[in-house]
């Protein structure tokens, strides 16, 4: 810790310190430590079946603290079926993913995989399982969910990166059903978004041109796109087309955006009012500790003191989980 952060430290406002995306509950030895976190809220993010319970408890243990959120990530979306009586798992698997190995090895890279994937989620079980979680949980977010151009499958055996990916479109409609659910309850969402900006902006644009409900507030999580994009998401009077129908916000962490040179550009162009910052950490050891840095980075990037950081990412977490 920087010794300013050591000499405010006593007037740090951690009681407004929020985390908007985070997946403290993967760490499952440490669940309990959630509850003793500084950070005063989290926005804990389910992104596959398996954990989506998992979200639910914590929500119910810390009510003051956990913000539940719930979705189907994209590294996760091959997994996923758009039937209610799927084909069996090879029909399903290769019609979902891509060999991007040699031309000259088609569909070779997909055959060991074959074996270990599991049959895929009927469209009815996993879609029933997100409403019914956000329709009993009126606070509840819908997260994270996304594209990722570049994400690739591990390799069961070697637990290396496979030459195989889930296909863009497929994980393009996983994405309208999830944005679509989120318009139907009013509801934000937290979006993974990597290599793949122009999909989502032409998904957005084809849905406000067709006059198609999208979510009141969506969150590009971790943003690592250009400062042209952050100005053409927020701008208030759109060079082209109709105005979005959805206020997108820009969120920003240590652990993945710490790297990029043009940070500060990137949170210099956010306005004020659609800033928010985040851990996106795997375990509550430790999230303090990025929580502080981010708000040190912002600061020096905006200019700011921290205090006026915690308080400006304060007031639009509260608007943007729909508090305020």
């Amino acid at each position: 810790m920087s010794n300013s952060m050591e000499e405010n430290e006593e007037n740090f406002l951690w009681t407004k310190t929020c985390d908007a995306h985070t997946h403290a509950h993967d760490d499952r030895e440490r669940l309990s430590e959630i509850g003793e976190l500084k950070t005063a809220r989290l926005c804990l993010m389910g992104t596959r079946f398996e954990d989506l319970d998992i979200v639910l408890q914590l929500n119910a243990k810390f009510q003051s603290k956990v913000v539940p959120c719930f979705g189907f990530h994209p590294w996760f979306a091959h997994l996923l079926s758009l039937e209610d009586d799927p084909p069996e798992n090879e029909i399903h698997y290769r019609s979902v993913l891509n060999d991007i190995g040699p031309k000259s090895s088609k569909d070779c890279n997909i055959e060991p995989l074959l074996a270990f994937l599991p049959p895929p989620k009927p469209f009815n079980v996993w879609f029933n399982k997100l409403e019914n979680l956000v329709k009993i949980n009126t606070m509840a977010l819908i997260g994270e969910v996304g594209l990722d151009r570049s994400a690739r499958l591990t390799d069961p055996k070697t637990k290396s990166l496979s030459k195989v990916q889930t296909k863009i479109q497929h994980q393009i409609t996983i994405l309208e059903k999830q944005l679509d659910l989120a318009a139907k309850y009013n509801r934000a969402v937290s979006l993974h978004c990597v290599q793949a900006t122009g999909q989502i902006i032409d998904l957005l644009d084809r849905k406000v041109l067709s006059q198609q409900p999208l979510p009141p507030r969506i969150c590009m999580h971790s943003f690592g796109g250009s400062v042209d994009t952050i100005k053409s998401l927020t701008e208030t009077q759109p060079k082209k087309k109709k105005k979005l129908t959805t206020d997108v916000y820009f969120s920003f962490s240590i652990v993945i955006n710490e790297r990029y040179s043009r940070l500060h550009d990137l949170i210099r162009a956010v306005p004020e009012n659609r800033l928010l910052i985040e851990s996106d950490f795997h375990s509550p050891n430790g999230l303090d500790n990025l929580m502080e840095k981010i708000v040190l980075l912002v600061s020096e990037a905006k200019g700011w003191t921290h205090a006026t950081t915690i308080e400006k990412t304060f007031q639009n977490f509260l608007k943007f989980i729909g508090e305020a």
